[in-house]
């Protein structure tokens, strides 16, 4: 009989701790997509705003009205915006890979997280005038 308490607090034991990890995993991916919509949400301003979109050394360079020039880079796992070469904004993190294929009418751009999930988003450039 006693051998059955000890085996069935054992078996709580573990499903707690189970149950614990898994909402722990399920927390972290959670939390990783509002970053992933505030990235989204980043770049559709930018190229709404921007006069040319153009990428060089896997960065993405938006030329806006007002001069500025807004760059998006992949430095140390993190996706950051940058002014004029000043400063820097982190827009995403726990990025394992990134990177830009420019197409002529579009970008894809390519994440990979820490996490192994596959990001991807196609940036439809604007026409020249």
């Amino acid at each position: 009989m006693l051998e059955s308490l000890l085996t069935l607090l054992f078996l709580f034991i573990l499903v707690s701790w189970y149950t614990q990890i898994l909402l722990m995993w399920t927390h972290d991916e959670k939390e990783q997509l509002p970053m992933v919509y505030h990235f989204h949400h980043v770049i559709e301003f930018e190229s709404q705003t921007a006069l040319s979109i153009e990428t060089k050394n896997n960065q993405l360079h938006f030329m806006q009205t007002n001069g500025d020039l807004v760059t998006i880079s992949y430095h140390n796992d993190k996706i950051r915006r940058r002014v004029n070469s000043r400063g820097h904004e982190e827009i995403l993190r726990n990025i394992k890979d990134f990177n830009l294929t420019d197409s002529g009418d579009d970008i894809a751009i390519e994440l990979i997280t820490d996490s192994g999930e596959q990001i991807e988003k196609i940036l439809l450039k604007k026409a020249q005038e």
